[in-house]
């Protein structure tokens, strides 16, 4: 056996060794919302309004909450200004304990730079006491299977809990095949199983059913893009809850997965997801974007200062290709008009949703 070899057997036995605790696996499940980043007017990371989105979350029995994990809290912010905003939130979470599962993302450029993520986040685990779990994609630089692969060994190494693995990164690094996030689960079962199914169209339903094949050492397979597909995935799959960056329709993933958990006794589960949707179509009040839409009702709600972001400066050469590393992580600072007239429909929308959620949300 060569030494690489002995390495990674020795990390599969203390990997082993420190298997989470039963009710917290039980619990990753249900919408992971994922936090979107909030800017001071310098462009500055609004560290306050990140832990009061996730606060909001939480009010509305948000069943895990994740960060940073889209491009915007990833590509797009510092290291320290990441590690910065995963300390705020576990702060939060040690100070005032919530239901809601943290889950923080040590995404990488590679696997040194997500390895150095994994063991700050395992540093504030022992620190604090916190629960958390933790999220991850595959290596941004990724090329191959083979590059996947030793990135998420690597990482079982470190990991003392939970990693949910989201399936895509960029259009230059191959989403990981059913076949290797099932391995992953077998030879990791304290670690991998929980995976965010985030590929297009009927290739997602397609890899979902070919993922759930390998219960039980896959426990988990969530929805994505926005959750368009997240009823029939649900009903007709079996996938077991969303991962979006949707944090301002909370009461209203709530209900829904309220309703989807009771089953054949559900008895409004259409309509309530009729509701998500409208909501989340909202996005093309401005344009198609995970954040314009979202800003505004944050905002409105008293969670957000503004409506600023932080845009990508340069384009990939390719669309949704990965960009050079001298240009990763170059941005500008934009913000969201709306008109009066786009203000007063998103605003009936959101009033016609929290009517239907207090009709039908059982506390």
């Amino acid at each position: 056996m060569n030494v690489k070899k002995i390495l990674l057997f020795a990390a599969v036995c203390l990997v082993s060794c420190v298997a989470p605790a039963p009710e917290q696996t039980e619990r990753i499940e249900g919408p992971f919302l994922i936090l979107s980043t909030p800017y001071h007017e310098d462009g500055s990371v609004n560290y306050d309004n990140l832990v009061k989105e996730a606060c909001f979350a939480a009010e509305w029995d948000t069943p895990g909450v994740i960060w940073p994990q889209s491009n915007d809290a990833i590509d797009l912010l510092t290291v320290e200004e990441r590690l910065a905003g995963m300390q705020a939130l576990v702060d939060e979470w040690k100070n005032n304990p919530k239901k809601t599962v943290l889950t923080l993302g040590v995404n990488g450029d590679d696997t040194e730079q997500m390895m150095m993520f994994a063991r700050e986040a395992e540093r504030m685990a022992s620190e604090s006491g916190v629960d958390f779990i933790l999220a991850a994609r595959p290596p941004y630089y990724g090329k191959t299977e083979t590059d996947i692969k030793e990135y998420f060994d690597s990482l079982a190494t470190v990991a003392r809990r939970p990693v949910i693995i989201q399936t895509y990164v960029n259009e230059d690094c191959p989403a990981p095949s059913a076949e290797l996030l099932i391995g992953l689960a077998q030879t990791y079962p304290d670690v991998y199983g929980w995976i965010k199914e985030e590929s297009n169209k009927l290739e997602a339903n397609e890899r979902q059913q070919a993922e759930l094949a390998g219960k039980p050492a896959v426990k988990t397979v969530f929805s994505a893009w926005g959750g368009w597909q997240w009823l029939y995935q649900r009903r007709q799959i079996g996938t077991a809850g969303l991962i979006s960056e949707k944090i301002a329709y909370a009461p209203i993933t709530s209900l829904v997965w309220q309703q989807m958990k009771k089953g054949e006794d559900e008895d409004c589960l259409t309509e309530a997801f009729a509701m998500y949707r409208l909501m989340i179509d909202q996005r093309f009040v401005i344009h198609d974007s995970l954040r314009g839409y979202g800003l505004y009702y944050l905002m409105r709600l008293g969670v957000f200062d503004n409506m600023l972001s932080r845009s990508y400066l340069v384009q990939p050469a390719v669309p949704n290709g990965s960009l050079a590393p001298e240009d990763k992580c170059k941005w500008e600072l934009t913000e969201f008009q709306l008109t009066d007239m786009q203000k007063a429909e998103l605003d009936r929308c959101y009033d016609d949703m929290m009517k239907f959620v207090e009709r039908n949300y059982k506390k």
